[in-house]
């Protein structure tokens, strides 16, 4: 007797217990996958749970040898065919999916999953991808994906920008390899086609499990860099027009019983840009109530860069460097090189490691026992040039570990000084001006300094420089040594200066100096220097102060001119809980003064259970007679010791407050007792507060003191009260920025040197970046610091803003020249959710997982969820959606809508409607022909 027929429960069962089984091995496989089947006559055979889940869950789509399409089904169906893989999202096979497992009820109808068959399909939008390139990553993207005409999956569209970012070289991709070839450079604006048109034997793939962007590119097409935040300079943003302020202000008074005084005080900086011209001034503004309002101005300039030369020009005033000659002030024209141009990889100074390889082999570098570097080579010879390891030093322990598992290991010395720099790397200043130091009450004379560093080798660094006044000249000459031992800089200075009486003042200043990080011991000599002057030499800046204070009448002999000085900066580290003891100071002797100029501090610091204290001894001991460092100061001497005690009151890790206890002996105020509390306000960290009492033996007097500041989206503010014997004090400040940009004027946090300005339309009260800012009203947020020179994302954060505002964009990358103020713009879409419970006339559900469309516009809006709800989000208060499961007429619905009105203030989180799905007529609905979906 035959068998009846199964049922539909029957047939399903497999497929149900195949899907509780995707579930719970892995959401990713379900989501990709079917269990394979078909609705031939008879039963199904059960899933096999021996075999691998992918193999349970995924057929591969075969066509038999003679073509009939039901015979492979069939085959599927009964289960002959051979067990099938699980399908990559890169293999190009297809994949059949159950569509009665999205039915809804035993009876739902189902949709046409035809098109997720092919897992290397991929749908034309937007999509936010990791981008990797010859497998280094290379960051986040937002990625374009457009139907090209002749090709079933949407096409990858990308931009000169884009494969700037990645890395690509596109004046070498534009010539190729072949000089017979002709060029064929990248066009402006975005570009869907392949690849390899432009950049030749490249390849994209795009792995949409992943969500990973795999870019491969030969070698020669690649930028010899390989800092994944390095920007061509062709995609340097210059920024917009913009006018810039920052403020930082105070207001102070005092009572007491012999007189009350307030005084009000501004320090502005101002600036204004303009194409790659920035325009910069300071200054402050001073009140007292006898004195009135004075302004003193500061420094003002123009400055802009030339990508060319990698380098700064400057004309108006500010200051030299001081670097390798004294700083000195001018009123002039300045080039300089700037080092953030150059990659991140050759800013700062590391040796280049070299070697040889006998097979593929794996280079591992390691810095005080921490790996800082791995990569493999190929056989042969190597070298590795763009080390980013700790810039204080310590010796590169390299291991170079063949295929075969051999393993040799040699060293590479590496102790750093200012003056070291690496392999071919240049840096250089040439300033030519009016010397307009304040202390100078002449009139300046006109100077002129150049200086110059390379990197010669590993070892060598060589520098020099000269300098010249009206009556002075001088030239440096040296060199910066890495050695096993450490970094070792030495140079001598020549130099001869006429003073106004006619006498003329020749000679020489020898200097040598010392960098070394001993990790075994806890070490870090991270200064030691030693300079020594014959008598008759004059650095430029003292040879500027003798001069002018000559001429105004002053004896040649008055003027300190310095014979020796120690510099020393040195910690020890008394293992893992013993705490830490440094050094700091300097010592000058002066040719006409007796004695020395002496001032060091030695302290100890540690920490036990969470409390940390420190003691500290400071001596400062003056020469007498002043000069160029000392200025005049009275001979005397002084010794403070310090004794500092912090103990967190509360087990909270942000926000609990603190007690800290501060003891104080100077020989000459006596001795002071300090104690109070200090803590955060809030768990973001926006207000902070202090309150303490001080008790001073000398004046046998107490006083109590207390503040607090608040930091706002756009201002910082703070106050303090204290009260002492006989007297009151009060003090208000505040700090800040405003931008005028072509969208207005924002306020801000003090703005840095590089600014960027977020445009995101309606989006009010999303948080940008980490700062604490927030669009306002009109749509703008300020960035206040970015890094010149290199790639800077900058999030958007929708958190705060209104329901009825879709960023279509989170995130965008900028690379913007010093001193510029970039504009950001995130696309937003302003629509409304709404949540629709919709059924047929007949009361039957709507597939699940349907397509909503916009009836008009031809896009997808949203989905059917489950009960028969749709989700969607448009832009019109009224409309018509189309409900798609299939490509026949009868798998298709509409559903007119029309929504209330808006609410005033923040959008709702969505609105709810009950309406019918009604069949869609041939032609279209009403007037209004309805779109066809592309």
């Amino acid at each position: 007797m035959a068998a009846p027929p199964a049922s539909r429960l029957e047939r399903l069962a497999p497929r149900l217990i195949g899907a509780v089984a995707a579930i719970a091995m892995s959401p990713v496989a379900w989501a990709a996958a079917t269990v394979a089947g078909g609705q031939g006559a008879g039963t199904r055979q059960p899933m096999d749970f021996g075999a691998p889940i992918g193999e349970s869950l995924a057929r591969e789509r075969k066509e038999p040898q003679d073509g009939n399409p039901e015979r492979a089904r069939d085959a599927v169906s009964d289960g002959s065919a051979p067990e099938p893989q699980l399908l990559s999202a890169l293999d190009g096979k297809a994949a059949i999916f159950d569509s009665y497992m999205l039915a809804q009820g035993m009876e739902g109808i189902t949709i046409d999953t035809s098109r997720f068959e092919r897992p290397d399909i991929v749908a034309p939008g937007k999509y936010r991808v990791e981008l990797q390139v010859n497998g280094q990553w290379r960051g986040t993207e937002d990625i374009e994906f457009r139907q090209v005409a002749g090709r079933e999956s949407a096409q990858a569209c990308y931009d000169r920008d884009l494969l700037t970012r990645a890395g690509i070289d596109l004046n070498k991709s534009a010539r190729g390899q072949d000089p017979q070839r002709p060029p064929n450079p990248m066009p402006e604006g975005l570009v869907c086609a392949d690849i390899g048109n432009y950049v030749p034997g490249a390849e994209l793939k795009f792995d949409q499990s992943e969500q990973t962007i795999y870019l491969s590119v030969p070698q020669y097409y690649l930028r010899l860099t390989t800092s994944k935040n390095y920007v061509d300079p062709q995609s340097w943003d210059s920024g917009v027009p913009a006018l810039l302020l920052n403020y930082s202000t105070n207001i102070f008074t005092t009572q007491s019983q012999a007189h009350n005084t307030t005084q009000a005080y501004a320090g502005l900086n101002l600036g204004a840009n303009l194409g790659p011209l920035r325009l910069r001034h300071n200054g402050s503004v001073t009140w007292a109530p006898r004195t009135g309002t004075r302004y003193q101005r500061g420094y003002i300039y123009a400055q802009t860069d030339l990508p060319a030369l990698r380098s700064q020009l400057l004309v108006g005033e500010s200051s030299t460097s001081g670097e390798l000659f004294d700083p000195v002030s001018f009123r002039g024209a300045q080039i300089f090189s700037d080092d953030r141009m150059l990659p991140e990889t050759q800013r700062y100074y590391a040796p280049v490691v070299r070697g040889t390889a006998g097979s593929n082999a794996r280079v591992s570098v390691h810095q005080r026992g921490f790996l800082v570097y791995e990569t493999t080579v190929a056989p042969g010879p190597f070298e590795i040039n763009d080390l980013q390891v700790a810039s204080y030093g310590g010796d590169l322990h390299v291991t170079v570990t063949e295929a075969n598992g051999q393993a040799r290991t040699f060293l590479v010395p590496f102790a750093t000084t200012a003056q070291l720099l690496r392999p071919g790397v240049t840096r250089y200043s040439v300033t030519a001006g009016r010397a307009s130091d304040l202390s100078l009450q002449g009139s300046g004379q006109y100077i002129v300094q150049g200086t110059v560093q390379h990197g010669i080798n590993n070892m060598v660094t060589g520098y020099g420089g000269v300098a010249f006044a009206s009556n002075y000249a001088s030239g440096l000459l040296g060199g910066a040594l890495n050695t096993p031992f450490g970094g070792f800089g030495a140079d001598v200075t020549w130099a001869r200066a006429t003073v106004p009486n006619g006498d003329s003042l020749r000679g020489s200043s020898f200097r040598v100096s010392y960098s070394k990080n001993l990790p075994n011991s806890g070490t870090n000599f991270s200064l030691l220097a030693y300079r020594y002057s014959t008598r008759g030499y004059l650095g430029l800046r003292d040879a500027l102060m003798l001069h002018d204070a000559v001429e105004r009448g002053a004896a040649p002999d008055s003027f300190a001119r310095m014979r020796s000085r120690v510099d020393a900066n040195i910690s020890q580290q008394l293992g893992a809980r013993g705490g830490s003891v440094y050094l700091n100071g300097s010592s000058l002797q002066y040719w006409n003064r007796r004695g020395q100029a002496l001032s060091f501090t030695l302290g100890y610091s540690n920490q036990w259970r969470g409390n940390t204290y420190s003691v500290s001894v400071q001596r400062v001991q003056n020469a007498g007679g002043g000069g160029a460092l000392y200025g005049g100061a009275s001979s005397g001497n002084s010794t403070l010791v310090s004794l500092n005690l912090s103990i967190p009151l509360g087990k909270s890790a942000r926000g609990a407050p603190v007690l800290n206890t501060f003891v104080t002996h100077d020989d000459r105020a006596g001795t002071q007792v300090s104690s109070g509390v200090s803590g955060l306000v809030d768990q973001q960290g926006k207000g902070s507060y202090s309150l303490s009492g001080t008790y001073d033996d000398r004046s046998n007097a107490t006083s109590g003191n207390a503040s607090i500041n608040w930091r706002l989206p756009d201002v910082t503010l703070g106050a303090s009260v204290g009260q002492g014997k006989g007297y009151r004090q009060a003090s208000a400040s505040a700090q800040g920025g405003l931008v005028v940009h072509p969208g207005g004027v924002s306020m801000a946090q003090t703005l840095g040197e590089t600014i960027g300005v977020v445009h995101a339309a309606d989006a009010q009260g999303a948080r940008v970046g980490y700062g604490g800012a927030s669009v306002d009203r009109r749509g703008y947020a300020i960035v206040p610091s970015l890094i010149p020179y290199q790639l800077n994302s900058i999030d958007v954060d929708p958190k705060g803003m209104r329901e009825d505002v879709e960023l279509k964009t989170t995130s965008r990358s900028v690379a913007p020249r010093a001193g510029s103020v970039v504009m950001l713009t995130y696309e937003t879409r302003r629509a409304r959710a709404v949540l629709i419970n919709s059924r047929m006339p007949n009361g039957e559900l709507l597939p699940f997982a349907a397509t909503a469309i916009d009836a008009e516009g031809g896009t997808e809006i949203g989905a059917v969820g489950q009960g028969s709800r749709l989700v969607v989000r448009t832009e019109k208060d009224r409309g018509t959606i189309r409900v798609e499961w299939g490509k026949k007429p009868e798998e298709r619905c509409v559903i007119d809508y029309t929504l209330p009105a808006r609410v005033a203030g923040k959008g709702r989180s969505y609105e709810m409607l009950d309406l019918p799905c009604l069949p869609m007529p041939a032609g279209g609905v009403g007037s209004k022909k309805l779109a066809a979906r592309p």
